[in-house]
């Protein structure tokens, strides 16, 4: 904890460019720009601004194990404290926040988890650029739909994440040079009903990665780019539960652009070329085409419309597979149905390729939400999802599953 305190103390002293005015500007999307009557005022301590707030929800899930042979139904009870501390100037944006989400179900106890994050993060304007940092540290669990999952346990895998990242982005006139490092450590437990006491700690690992990014301005709305990525994975233990070596690391280039039409439409998208390499002589190279980016788009002053895609590689230590070359495409729309009523429907479709194993899974998901603004003090969510996973072959191990799930959630916040 002191390390904690000292880099909390580091961020609060980083100085972001002020917050966009008020009307249709970049990212001032229909669920981001600000609402003066129905926003949080905060608490002001000095120069920086504290923002509580604690959300109670009420949840229903049709399969809480995710398991389409035997579906469990259950409610739980889930509370989600948040404290956000920052500090704004003409140059600079800092903020410091912890949350928490406890979650207690009525009949399946097994599955009550007590999830937990602090972070800090701050952007300052250095001459032509913006240097910016984040450290970020949680204890989280492992959700039943996630494929490494150890499907059979009557207790839920925990994990302690810290993740540090660093930045700086240069841009005189209409050139761009960014550079970034980043730094993201996992810890995995294993639960106790599991014989083996260690059975995760093959799981452990860190993550380091770096980019380079330079690009040109063509017009205020365009700026085209070409960027270098790097990383490397690097396992606590050499070989996993099952003799495998999956320490990897990948090279990957990227060409794209970014689009500004302020007020209108907003983001990036590009293409490029992935190539990752595995320590174990057993796993091919995975390599091919990776893509990614997500556009925001103000069809008018009430509604908007986003769109993202996405292909990475996913380390994994399921029995065979190298990696998961994961394809994710999502579409969300966003509308002011009053000026405090917004109501925001959601699909994801995904696309897990098992690679060196036989197995390929598609995944679904869909949410219909609405969020209803009562006062600055309190605001009322409620809404419904449905995810499912289907695995091909059937014989390859994967495990299966629909869930519907409702809410209500109401949350206070000063």
């Amino acid at each position: 904890m002191p390390a904690l305190g000292l880099a909390l103390a580091a961020a609060l002293t980083l100085p972001v460019p002020p917050a966009h005015g008020q009307g249709l500007e970049r990212r001032d999307t229909v669920t981001q720009r600000s609402r003066p009557d129905f926003d949080a005022v905060g608490w002001r301590v000095g120069t920086f601004t504290a923002y509580p707030s604690l959300g109670g929800e009420l949840r229903y899930s049709d399969n809480v194990l995710a398991d389409r042979v035997s579906e469990e139904s259950d409610t739980a009870v889930v509370f989600t404290p948040l404290l956000r501390v920052e500090s704004r100037g003409p140059r600079h944006r800092a903020e410091a926040g912890a949350a928490a989400e406890l979650a207690r179900y009525q009949d399946l106890d097994t599955e009550d988890y007590e999830d937990a994050r602090v972070w800090l993060r701050g952007e300052r304007e250095l001459g032509d650029g913006i240097a910016s940092g984040e450290v970020s540290l949680a204890e989280e669990h492992e959700d039943r739909s996630s494929p490494e999952d150890l499907a059979g346990t009557n207790e839920l895998t925990t994990f302690n994440r810290t993740v540090v990242r660093a930045a700086y982005r240069y841009q005189p006139a209409r050139f761009l040079v960014g550079v970034d490092l980043g730094l993201s450590t996992l810890d995995f437990d294993t639960p106790g009903s599991v014989a083996s006491a260690n059975l995760n700690d093959d799981r452990d690992r860190d993550v380091t990665e770096a980019g380079l990014r330079v690009g040109y301005a063509l017009s205020p709305d365009y700026t085209v780019f070409g960027e270098l990525r790097v990383d490397e994975i690097d396992y606590d233990q050499r070989l996993d539960r099952n003799g495998f070596a999956r320490n990897s690391d990948s090279v990957e280039l990227r060409a794209g652009t970014q689009i500004d039409f302020t007020g209108r439409t907003a983001g990036e998208f590009w293409l490029g070329y992935l190539d990752r390499g595995y320590d174990d002589g057993r796993f091919s190279d995975n390599s091919g085409l990776s893509f990614g980016g997500e556009v925001q788009w103000n069809i008018t002053g009430l509604t908007t419309l986003s769109a993202g895609a996405s292909r990475t590689i996913d380390a994994t230590t399921i029995v065979g597979a190298s990696g998961i070359t994961r394809t994710d495409f999502m579409l969300g729309v966003d509308h002011e149905l009053f000026r405090n009523l917004i109501i925001s429907g959601e699909l994801e479709f995904t696309n897990e390729d098992f690679e060196d194993l036989a197995r390929d899974d598609d995944l679904a998901a869909f949410e219909l939400a609405a969020n209803y603004l009562l006062n600055r003090y309190l605001r009322v969510q409620a809404g419904y999802t449905y995810e499912e996973r289907e695995t091909s072959p059937a014989s390859s191990g994967g495990r299966e599953f629909e869930i519907n799930q409702l809410f209500i959630r109401v949350t206070g916040q000063l």
